[in-house]
């Protein structure tokens, strides 16, 4: 056998010898170790945990979010409910009382009913009927006999801006006026 041969079959057989001592030695001494096994594991319970708190809060906000519509169709459905609903009786008769009338009951036929988009009445009437807005508490409100005085600082103030052609130039005369800078593009 000539010596290059040899030198090849030689080298091909140490590497391999040296090849199966590496892998013994590998499987052997190549293994994490117990901290590193145990880091590993507390990884992935911390990755599974933090699904689970992931899942559960968005669980809380699909059920706070379900909650809030429920409660927003709930209170309109109370205001849609109770601005359908006639008044009471007793608030109907003080309003009549305060009007200096009584309320007349009587049946309404079907051919008395009044259309809402007809309006034409409305322009038969002769004179605008003036309501209270105050709250009427069913005691006698003695006639105020003076009404309270104007203002008349503001009466003034009214008829000049009124009677002005042109806006002040000054709308607020109270307010000092802005300083006066200098213009940059003088200098350059």
């Amino acid at each position: 056998m000539e010596p290059l041969v040899q030198w090849l079959l030689g080298g091909f057989i140490l590497s391999l010898l040296f090849i199966g001592v590496t892998r013994w030695f590998w499987s052997r001494y190549d293994k994490p170790s117990e901290e590193a096994i145990e880091w590993q594991k507390e990884q992935t319970e911390k990755r599974k945990e933090r699904k689970v708190w992931e899942s559960v809060e968005m669980q809380m906000r699909r059920e706070a979010e379900d909650a809030e519509q429920k409660a927003t169709f709930e209170q309109k459905r109370i205001k849609v409910a109770s601005s359908g609903t006639t008044p009471d009786a007793k608030v109907v008769a003080k309003a009549f009382e305060s009007l200096g009338g009584a309320p007349s009951a009587k049946s309404v036929k079907e051919s008395e009913v009044i259309d809402l988009e007809d309006d034409s009445d409305i322009h038969a009437v002769d004179e605008l009927v003036e309501v209270r807005q105050d709250a009427w508490d069913g005691g006698v409100q003695p006639d105020l006999a003076e009404p309270e005085e104007p203002d008349w600082e503001l009466v003034e103030r009214l008829k000049r801006i009124s009677e002005a052609d042109e806006l002040e130039e000054k709308p607020h005369p109270e307010l000092p006026d802005a300083p006066v800078l200098p213009d940059l593009s003088e200098e350059e």
